[in-house]
């Protein structure tokens, strides 16, 4: 029982971390992404794409950050480049969404299926 308790309040703690930065970054999208570096999440805080929610493990999803936002992502939700003001405009990693602010670029692709490595293919 001890056990499942700390699981829940770890689990409580991490939604409330999430939920207060998906809060705070409103603002910033608004006045500062790609302007100022961002404030990265703790990698040991986050156990699954904070765009996409699929699960980081050792083998099959590698994080990674967003330059323009900071969140910890997967290799899929952070497959752009932007060019970002803070890092003297050369081009860096972000994800999705704020690669569709800075650049403006609607993506329409169909991204489902992409770059899985073996290891997903065989496991789906």
């Amino acid at each position: 029982q001890d056990a499942i308790d700390r699981k829940e309040k770890r689990s409580e703690t991490f939604k409330t971390a999430v939920h207060g930065l998906e809060m705070g970054t409103s603002a910033l999208k608004a006045e500062e992404l790609g302007r100022r570096a961002p404030q990265w999440v703790r990698d040991n805080l986050v156990t699954m794409c904070m765009r996409c929610k699929e699960p980081f493990n050792a083998i099959m999803r590698r994080r990674h950050h967003c330059r323009a936002c900071g969140y910890v992502v997967c290799a899929r939700c952070s497959d752009y480049k932007a060019e970002l003001q803070y890092d003297g405009n050369r081009l860096n990693r972000v994800c999705q969404e704020c690669y569709v602010f800075l650049t403006g670029h609607v993506v329409l692709e169909d991204r489902e299926g992409k770059h899985k490595g073996i290891l997903e293919v065989s496991s789906a």
